[in-house]
């Protein structure tokens, strides 16, 4: 099943997100099967402020796991998280359904 994850960082975690970076893109790395999509959400300056994903995984529980488990969660860089069902319409610019 697939869900949109939209997470906002906690102010200030700049450092902190660069301190853990190569952990997690790892972590990622060793969730590639599920991502269908991942990358961070910037500031007008290119800070990253955040990150959107889209996961394909069995149900809800394993997408909160997923965030739970990110080096940057554990870091403590995530402020609000928002996981909901997700449905692709268009894909590479064409009708997916």
């Amino acid at each position: 099943m697939l869900f949109a994850i939209r997470i906002l960082d906690r102010p200030g975690m700049a450092e902190a997100r660069r301190a853990v970076r190569a952990a997690h893109i790892a972590f990622l790395q060793q969730h590639a099967a599920s991502l269908v999509l991942a990358g961070p959400v910037m500031d007008a300056e290119g800070g990253s402020i955040g990150s959107v994903r889209i996961v394909d995984v069995p149900d809800r529980a394993a997408a909160e796991r997923m965030v739970a488990e990110d080096p940057f969660a554990k870091a403590g860089c995530f402020g609000e998280i928002w996981i909901d069902p997700y449905r692709i319409v268009f894909k590479d610019g064409k009708l997916a359904e």
